[in-house]
């Protein structure tokens, strides 16, 4: 009886490209700096959008930091209306201070892991290796922000950044008149070019077209 003929192996060059088109749908096409995936410092379109970027420190609900470096990454046109927006503060004193960005997906998973409740922190989702559901930020299509002066002060608001509590709502009725006025100035500054609120964070704003980009993963640095 003859032996049974094993299969045929491809020629190596076939053969690695098959192991490097199997390798790329395991791996998230998504990794790789920010600017690979499109997204833009902010500073380089203005410098003069000041940064507090609280992950990067140990100041923030996690107590610990969890960005490697202080950057505001997003989207090109998101970055584009906010560099807008700051050129319209200017005018009248003011400008823009700058909380929190772009958001790597694997730092969400773990910001939902602390807060798993979706009126704070978007729920993180994965199926087959592709990242399916998460944050606006994870998108680089999300602003945290507050409003500051000429001197570089933050202007009274509701609440700090990252409050988990009904009086960081924009619908909370018991701010104080500066506070509610703050929060609305800053409202109509972002919605001027384009940006959603949040209704539950008076913080947390929307670029238009979110729902068009990516989630990403990419690492900041």
């Amino acid at each position: 009886m003859s032996k049974p003929r094993r299969p045929a192996l491809p020629p190596a060059p076939l053969l690695l490209l098959t192991l490097l088109f199997l390798a790329a749908l395991a791996s998230p096409a998504w990794a790789g700096p920010p600017e690979s995936s499109g997204l833009v410092d902010v500073t380089k379109l203005d410098p003069s959008i000041a940064l507090d970027i609280r992950y990067a420190t140990s100041d923030n609900f996690t107590g610990q930091t969890v960005y490697p470096v202080a950057k505001c990454f997003l989207r090109r046109p998101v970055a584009e209306r906010l560099a807008a927006v700051q050129a319209a503060l200017k005018a009248d004193g003011l400008g823009l201070k700058v909380f929190d960005c772009y958001r790597p997906f694997s730092i969400q998973k773990k910001f939902w892991t602390l807060v798993p409740n979706e009126n704070y922190v978007a729920k993180p989702v994965e199926q087959g290796g592709k990242l399916v559901q998460g944050s606006k930020h994870n998108r680089g299509a999300a602003v945290d922000l507050t409003l500051i002066d000429a001197q570089g002060r933050e202007l009274v608001m509701p609440t700090g950044f990252d409050d988990f509590s009904e009086k960081a709502s924009r619908g909370y009725s018991g701010n104080s008149p500066q506070a509610q006025a703050n929060m609305k100035r800053l409202e109509a500054a972002m919605s001027s070019q384009g940006f959603s609120p949040l209704p539950s964070e008076w913080w947390h704003f929307d670029g238009p077209g979110w729902e068009n980009y990516d989630l990403l993963d990419a690492p900041i640095d």
